[in-house]
């Protein structure tokens, strides 16, 4: 049995009662047009033409009512059960994709593109949701219908019922090759759907910079091209599509044609009625309908099966490892933090950090300071442990921070990020962000920390502004006031700042900067430092190039001992 399948069964057992019973409801459905061949049989010519009986008339009208009635009823009820049991599964699968991708470790998530997971979210969980609440409950009824009509025909003569089905090994040799084909072209066109939405992504986080440098064209193009690729992709799997359908027929139809001219011969040797030939054409009829709608099927079954495969690949993605058992409680944090001979490499091969240490303790503002790529991003990104070093251990309060509770050390810290991240919201509602639970009272008191209540007040919904995708409606200093707004409710004991007032206006930087003077004192601080005045506002200055620690104290005193730091000053801060 196919593991992806497998696995969807056992995924499907919280809704077997409503698969049971919407199965059990196809079978009537699917039973109900069998009524119709018997039907065929009464349609004589004596009952019609010669001498019509009224009573049997009658009875067929009255039996093809019911077959509809009974029959759409059914179908109704068993579309409804199953496509809520499936929707209800894909609902969930769909959350708890989510949550995998929110709990998935920094260094996972960097492997993935945006654009990929979106796909994954939207494009593999709709093949699923179309097969599940669509070709399913029509499989069913079409499986009943084609054994029922097999059975009826194998009872009324089971060697012409052997002539139609000597076409059996063909049409499934057919409908294994085209599915296996149809498999893989709708495996490369999910990949090609996701290459697209990558971009699509990429290029509507970066609008600013394709216009700043006129790439319009360029990422017309390079968009068309991904959406070519795509397109190629689908068109091939709708090919194998519509290619199966008719060769089926035609095999299908061979196979009519012979059991016509046998049914002929059965009727003139007298081993059929013409009644009987009648019901046994019906019976054929209402088995060719399945036979070519099989392959449909098949097709949307094993397109379901691509998408259910690569949900599962995210749902199989590791997450942050949970609290062991041990997990120490941290809940009254100073906030001394120590690498201790830390190493740290985001590649085998590459390493950011070796055999760093260093301490930032309660109550100092550190600024990192160091040429690109020198490690201060990875630094910062270690103490909430976004990332774990290879070795050496990093400490709060004099506890290795990986057997804290990552919920106490987390509760612990607050980010001001340099590229303000604000969520498609109210004002209030990003502020809360810091701590949920906060009231009204004191998110205005945060904002008034910040300086940015000022502004807020002025906003004609005020608090209730909605920001925008990234806060794209607030300028980028009134992001960034809100972002320390963010922070000071949470009232962290350790601050990382991004540089916040690097790319902004002398008057934004001032209202920050005061705002910081207010935010900064008896916390630790961790700073990576781009300006002058942040780094003449740090307590503790830690110079640092290839990853280790190459000097440390205030600015003073690193500018008289004329080393790496001072070359540093001079090359990129003096004014």
């Amino acid at each position: 049995m196919n593991p992806t399948f497998r696995r969807l069964l056992r995924e499907a057992r919280p809704y077997y009662p409503q698969l049971i019973a919407g199965t059990l409801f196809g079978v009537v459905a699917g039973v109900a047009p069998l009524t119709l061949a018997k039907v065929a049989g009464y349609l004589r010519a004596d009952v019609l033409v010669t001498s019509p009986n009224w009573n049997i008339l009658a009875l067929i009208i009255v039996l093809i009512i019911a077959s509809q009635i009974i029959g759409n009823a059914a179908s109704y009820g068993q579309g409804y059960l199953t496509a809520f049991a499936g929707q209800r599964m894909v609902q969930n699968f769909r959350s708890r994709m989510f949550d995998r991708i929110v709990r998935m470790p920094l260094r996972e998530f960097d492997r993935w593109r945006p654009g990929e997971l979106q796909s994954r979210m939207s494009a593999d969980l709709g093949l699923m949701t179309d097969a599940v609440s669509i070709s399913l409950p029509q499989f069913v009824q079409v499986t009943v219908t084609f054994i029922g009509a097999l059975v009826y025909m194998v009872l009324l003569d089971w060697f012409l019922a052997v002539v139609l089905f000597v076409a059996a090994p063909i049409v499934t040799w057919i409908v294994g090759k085209f599915n296996a084909l149809i498999v893989a072209g709708t495996r490369r066109s999910q990949e090609r759907i996701a290459d697209l939405s990558s971009n699509l992504t990429e290029v509507l986080n970066n609008e600013r910079i394709v216009k700043a440098f006129r790439r319009e064209a360029f990422e017309r193009d390079r968009f068309a091209a991904a959406n070519e690729r795509y397109s190629s992709a689908y068109m091939k799997v709708t090919q194998f599509n519509q290619t199966q359908a008719p060769v089926l027929a035609f095999v299908v139809m061979l196979a009519i044609c012979a059991v016509v001219a046998f049914t002929a011969r059965e009727v003139s040797v007298g081993r059929l009625t013409p009644a009987q030939a009648f019901e046994f054409w019906t019976a054929t009829s209402l088995l060719i309908n399945p036979m070519n709608r099989f392959s449909i099927f098949f097709a949307d079954f094993g397109r379901a099966f691509v998408g259910a495969g690569r949900v599962f690949e995210i749902l199989d993605l590791p997450v942050e490892r949970d609290d062991p058992p041990d997990a120490i409680a941290l809940p009254h944090v100073a906030g001394d933090v120590r690498f201790e001979d830390v190493t740290f490499a985001y590649d085998a091969d590459r390493f950011v950090l070796e055999h760093f240490s260093a301490e930032m303790l309660h109550g100092e503002v550190v600024a990192l300071v160091g040429p690109s790529g020198a490690g201060k991003s990875t630094i910062v990104n270690l103490v909430p442990r976004f990332y774990d070093p290879q070795s050496g251990r990093i400490t709060l309060d004099g506890v290795d921070v990986a057997k804290l509770r990552l919920s106490d050390l987390r509760n612990a810290i607050a980010i001001v990020p340099q590229e303000t991240q604000l969520f498609n919201g109210s004002i209030a509602e990003n502020i809360r962000y810091g701590r949920l639970e906060a009231r009204d009272d004191e998110i205005v008191a945060a904002a008034v920390e910040a300086n940015a209540d000022e502004f807020v007040r002025r906003l004609p919904d005020g608090y209730a502004t909605i920001v925008g995708e990234r806060g794209i409606r607030l300028s980028g200093g009134q992001r960034q006031r809100i972002a320390i707004a963010r922070a000071i409710l949470r009232d962290p004991r350790i601050l990382i700042l991004d540089e916040a007032t690097s790319a902004l206006d002398s008057h934004s930087e001032a209202l920050i900067e005061d705002a910081l003077d207010r935010l900064l004192p008896g916390r630790t601080t961790l700073i990576i430092a781009h300006r002058l005045s942040t780094i003449r506002r740090a307590t503790k200055i830690l110079y640092i190039e290839a990853g280790r620690v190459r000097e440390t104290g205030t600015h003073e005193s690193l500018i008289a001992a004329g080393g790496a730091y001072a070359n540093l000053h001079a090359a990129q801060f003096a004014r």
